[in-house]
């Protein structure tokens, strides 16, 4: 199926099934990393730890 591009590896699959749409793939992955690891005083460690923590806060299986 030519119409199919394969899309970077550490897209997460929820924003890769925007890849029939490359412009909004990227406008969401781009929001996305603004938002969840933005400039902060936290490390990407720590927001990882926090992100988890909610995600399991609000029974999220990924």
């Amino acid at each position: 199926m030519s119409w199919i591009e394969e899309v970077p590896v550490d897209v997460p699959p929820v924003i890769a099934c925007m890849s029939i749409n490359k412009p909004a793939m990227e406008a969401v992955r781009a929001l996305n990393a603004a938002v969840t690891f933005g400039a902060s005083a936290l490390t990407r460690f720590q927001e990882e730890c926090i992100a988890t923590t909610v995600a399991n806060a609000n029974r999220c299986r990924y």
